[in-house]
């Protein structure tokens, strides 16, 4: 960020936006665009229902994607979920869709009684994309690496996108 003279002011609360910038309890940042991306808090209707519900008011879900001390054969999948694991587990498409296999799984064995088996491995895949290169970024309990900054990234992307949402767009 230095290289590129980007001021970083990291842990300074907001207080209020205006044309010429953003005021934190740390002093006033100038800046020509504002991007705000604040903390993730859970859904809000959660707040209304009987679920439990995590410190950021998630739905509090175990290994399984059980809801965890819920009602019997309910499960969650996908960002309304609080799951267990390392503190990098992304919300992100890719994490919720396993999820979401898992829990329908378990829904499966639940519905026969069964104990639970499937888990949604912890897994991060995404790329990161500047629109002229793009890094390629993995991670799950076993490995983590970062591939350098390729303009095929950036093409794999687009490519990828349309191909994946090309089921809900139809």
């Amino acid at each position: 960020m230095a290289r590129r003279h980007i001021d970083i002011h990291v842990g300074h609360k907001p207080l209020g936006f205006s044309e010429q910038g953003v005021d934190t309890e740390g002093g006033h940042v100038n800046a020509d665009l504002i991007l705000f991306m604040p903390g993730l808090t859970g859904p809000t209707w959660l707040g209304n229902s009987e679920l439990p519900k995590s410190l950021g008011g998630f739905i509090k879900a175990d290994e399984y994607c059980r809801v965890a001390g819920g009602p019997e054969r309910v499960f969650v999948a996908g960002d309304a979920g609080s799951f267990p694991g390392p503190d990098w587990l992304p919300k992100q498409a890719h994490m919720a869709d396993l999820q979401a296999k898992a829990a329908v799984q378990n829904l499966l064995l639940a519905l026969e009684d069964k104990a639970p088996v499937a888990k949604a491995t912890p897994e991060l895949v995404c790329i990161v994309d500047t629109m002229e290169s793009g890094m390629l970024v993995f991670r799950n309990p076993e490995h983590s690496w970062v591939l350098p900054p390729s303009r095929l990234f950036h093409w794999a992307k687009r490519f990828f996108e349309r191909y994946y949402l090309r089921a809900y767009r139809a």
